[in-house]
């Protein structure tokens, strides 16, 4: 097994070694997509509104090739109140795109349920599934679960990939394979989660291409900025912001054949367009 891991140099539109990147101009998706993590930023400094190079980069984002709409990758805001929220939704309103929000711990609470009712839900694009979760203490038990093991057998069957996004790290353990990566905050870890006995064994057994994506890292210079990892037909994916050097989001394109197409977007140095170096290391 191993992982994937970025030296972000300067502005990145950095393919994963899914399709090459000097393809973007010739063949232009069939649709895509952008994720998004920890877009309050900075947690040592909170602002209202989202993180500005974030803002900054909304303009590319809306005139990206066959951009279709965005996932908010939890942490929308650094406190759940009517404030924070209200700043969040005036940046939001500058997308020409719809945005769904996968809640995480700063997220939940009254005002997110006032504006955006369901924690989880599902909806169908071109030939996709996409799933939004919000774990609970990064378990998805009970109804969530309930909920996500009946969207899945209910449309596996009809869908080509299934794309599933939630804000932390579930599949991450201090004692795993993953342990070289640096959560945003480790103490919240609760010590174990289902990910592995519960989860995975349903998404391993399917047909389908099955991608997770969560947006819990990136949030200080000593968090790693995104990480990459795929083993048979389940890719885990995690990016974020606020450290100041390596901001980033991902877009996703997905081609004619459906196949995803991974993008790594540096949100620190938009006026520069050079490559970034993509590390593998074997794991221990």
């Amino acid at each position: 097994m191993q992982i994937r891991k970025l030296t972000i140099l300067k502005y990145l539109i950095l393919s994963l070694g899914i399709v090459a990147c000097n393809n973007k101009e010739s063949n232009e998706p069939k649709y895509s997509f952008f994720i998004a993590g920890h877009t309050y930023g900075n947690p040592m400094k909170f602002q209202h509104g989202l993180y500005p190079p974030f803002v900054n980069t909304i303009s590319y984002i809306n005139s990206y090739p066959k951009m279709s709409f965005g996932i908010l990758a939890g942490d929308v805001v650094p406190k759940p109140t009517k404030e924070y929220w209200d700043s969040a939704i005036s940046d939001i309103n500058k997308f020409s795109i719809p945005l769904h929000i996968a809640a995480g711990n700063h997220d939940r609470g009254v005002e997110f349920q006032k504006r955006f009712k369901n924690y989880y839900y599902h909806f169908k694009y071109e030939n996709d599934l996409f799933i939004i979760l919000s774990p609970t203490n990064w378990n998805i038990e009970k109804q969530q679960k309930e909920f996500l093991l009946q969207t899945i057998e209910n449309n596996y069957q009809q869908v080509k990939n299934l794309f599933i996004f939630c804000h932390e790290l579930i599949w991450w353990s201090p004692e795993n394979q993953f342990k070289n990566v640096e959560i945003n905050y480790r103490p919240h870890y609760p010590g174990s989660t289902n990910y592995w006995t519960e989860i995975n064994p349903i998404l391993d057994s399917l047909p389908n291409q099955v991608v997770i994506f969560a947006g819990d890292l990136g949030c200080t210079n000593k968090v790693s900025p995104y990480m990459h990892y795929k083993k048979d037909n389940i890719t885990l994916i995690g990016t974020g912001m606020g450290g100041g050097e390596k901001d980033n989001i991902v877009i996703v394109e997905i081609s004619d054949e459906g196949v995803p197409n991974y993008r790594l977007i540096d949100l620190n140095n938009a006026s520069t367009s050079e490559m970034g170096i993509l590390e593998e290391y074997t794991l221990p």
